[in-house]
């Protein structure tokens, strides 16, 4: 399937909501570095909001056009960019912990992308099913038209 309006408009949002999450979260990246289970926290939370972005879009874009993983891809990089340009060209606190805050959000982006991946090709493959299934069922005669049997005379 060729459709280059889907895949903009998937690569276009990925950015849009990568730029959205460092502008709605760059003040809560400080808590990262507090000691406990409050940083973790915070860190697991970041991950997370990762996770699941890239699950759902890598989803939804895999239900429609199997053959272009190399979109997914891509929707990852572009999710995480943003955060990692705002990382390290600003000084937002982080010290020691800014190589594991960017190994967790690289990781679980990346890993959301490919379970989101898996979970589209069954969607889809269920879809197709369920299709084919409806396709081989008769129609009921009811809703056959009614001059399907006048004959030609």
């Amino acid at each position: 399937m060729n459709s280059w309006q889907r895949t903009f408009a998937f690569i276009s949002g990925s950015l849009v909501f990568g730029l959205l999450i460092i502008l709605l979260s760059n003040g809560y990246i400080q808590y990262v570095t507090e000691p406990g289970t409050a940083g973790y926290f915070f860190l697991i939370g970041f991950g997370l909001v990762f996770l699941n972005l890239n699950f759902g879009a890598s989803r939804r874009f895999v239900i429609k056009a199997p053959n272009a993983i190399w979109v997914c891809c891509l929707m990852t990089i572009l999710t995480v960019a943003p955060t990692l340009f705002w990382i390290y060209t600003k000084d937002v606190g982080l010290a020691n912990m800014e190589t594991l805050f960017v190994v967790i959000i690289i990781f679980s982006a990346i890993l959301g992308s490919y379970f989101g991946i898996r979970r589209g090709r069954v969607k889809r493959q269920k879809y197709l099913q369920r299709l084919q299934e409806e396709q081989e069922q008769p129609m009921p005669d009811e809703l056959q038209r009614p001059h399907d049997e006048l004959s030609n005379n």
